[in-house]
């Protein structure tokens, strides 16, 4: 992800008011990593498991915070179980926030099994989502997201693709 869009998602993030950020390292994330870890008006959580951040995402929306994880797309399926159980059962908002490996444009082979796996997921997960191709989308995708999220009690991603991964 270039430095535009790193520094877009950090713009959304703190507009949105999002306050606590879990993030499993990824190379594609890299620049929003080291800026959250580095920004004092982020509780930032470095994780080791897609599962445990989205719990523990869950434990900081019930201390008051305003939570979102950054996980690779192979992570979310590792996350399915957590957000299933918890998010959605007990309706705990959380912005998700995934670069979406796999969409059409990426010419990785090895990333194509998950342009058949993310969106049907998100779907029967019943987690709306939204794909990003855009950098001057990404600021109010994700203030859009996070203001539904909270109103509706229930996780939203953000898929990034395009232009936001270049």
């Amino acid at each position: 992800m270039n430095l535009e869009a790193s520094e877009a998602i950090l713009k959304g993030l703190k507009g949105a008011g999002v306050d606590f950020v879990a993030i499993l390292p990824d190379h594609g994330f890299d620049r929003v990593q080291k800026t959250v870890a580095a920004d004092p008006s982020f509780t930032y959580v470095p994780i080791s498991n897609e599962s445990i951040g989205v719990s523990i995402c869950a434990g900081a929306f019930f201390g008051g915070k305003t939570p979102a994880i950054i996980i690779p797309t192979s992570g979310f399926l590792v996350a399915a179980w957590p957000l299933a159980s918890l998010h959605n059962l007990w309706n705990i908002p959380l912005l998700l926030l995934i670069p979406y490996r796999g969409d059409i444009g990426d010419a990785q082979p090895v990333m194509r099994t998950y342009k058949f796996t993310t969106e049907p997921i998100l779907n029967d997960l019943q987690i709306p989502y939204s794909i990003v191709t855009e950098i001057s989308k990404i600021e109010g995708a994700i203030k859009d997201a996070v203001a539904s999220s909270f109103a509706w009690q229930n996780p939203i991603c953000l898929l990034f693709s395009g232009e936001t991964l270049r």
